[in-house]
Formats: structure tokens, C-alpha cells, sequence
């Protein structure tokens, strides 16, 4: 199963990016037979995508994957379903300050076609890098 859920990057900034992917039949496989949705966890890690090209740009020498963390505020609006094309906007949480977690609030919205701009997704997410969670001996 495929789990890239960025087809392009449209903006990117020291403190924000804008991302888009079209969702597939497959990645809405079992979810629901003859009525498929886009389930939540994707889109959540679609936003978690986002987050890390956008940590990348601000801190280059996270040199493992960042990993998802948490998630506040979570709002889901909308169902997406295949061939549907959804703009993730992910820009820095402030006053979220701490060292070992990036925090970023994640937007989305239908992009392109009759539902053009209507919310799908929001939250406030945070990312760790992967030496948080190692297990040391």
C-alpha cells in the first residue's frame, strides 16, 4: 500500500507550505465497499506530509524522519472521495515553542472542481524527529 500522499508542492516558505494530491480508488480500499471515503487517517497523514517538507526547509539538519506526534483540534468537514483533489495548508504553530517537537497547523480544502474551497480538514499537528523515539539500551 502507498503511503506518499503529496502529488505537488504549489508555495513553499520559511513558514508555510501548500501541497495537493488527487486521491486514488486504492487508497480508499475497504473504506467503505461501494461507497468509497478517504478515511481520516490519511488525510491526517497527508497534513503530517506536508508538515515535514516544511520542517525540512526550516531545519535541514533533521537528518531522520520526522515522525508524527499529535494532534489538537482535530475538525474534520468534509468526506473526500476518489478523484477528488485536495490543497493541504501547513504553516508554523506560534507560540508552540518547544525543541524536540514541531508544531504546525495544518488546513485543507477541495481544490479545483464544484467544491472548490471548501474546508475538508483542519487542526494543529506535531512532529518529533525519530531520535525521540528510539529506545536506547
Amino acid at each position: 500500500m502507498r503511503w506518499g500522499f503529496i502529488d505537488q508542492v504549489l508555495e513553499k516558505t520559511d513558514s508555510h507550505l501548500s501541497a495537493i494530491y488527487t486521491w486514488k480508488e486504492e487508497d480508499c480500499a475497504g473504506h467503505f465497499p461501494g461507497n468509497p471515503v478517504v478515511p481520516g487517517i490519511k488525510l491526517v497523514e497527508m497534513a503530517s506530509q506536508a508538515g515535514a517538507l516544511l520542517l525540512r526547509g526550516i531545519n535541514p539538519e533533521i537528518e531522520k524522519t520526522a515522525l508524527f506526534h499529535s494532534i489538537e483540534n482535530a475538525l474534520f468537514k468534509k468526506m473526500v472521495r476518489p478523484r477528488e483533489t485536495i490543497l493541504f495548508k501547513v504553516s508554523v504553530q506560534e507560540g508552540k515553542l518547544n525543541p524536540d517537537f514541531f508544531y504546525f497547523k495544518a488546513e485543507s480544502f477541495f481544490y479545483g472542481g464544484p467544491k472548490d474551497g471548501e474546508a475538508v480538514f483542519s487542526g494543529v499537528i506535531s512532529l518529533a524527529d525519530e531520535k525521540f523515539f528510539e529506545v536506547k539500551p
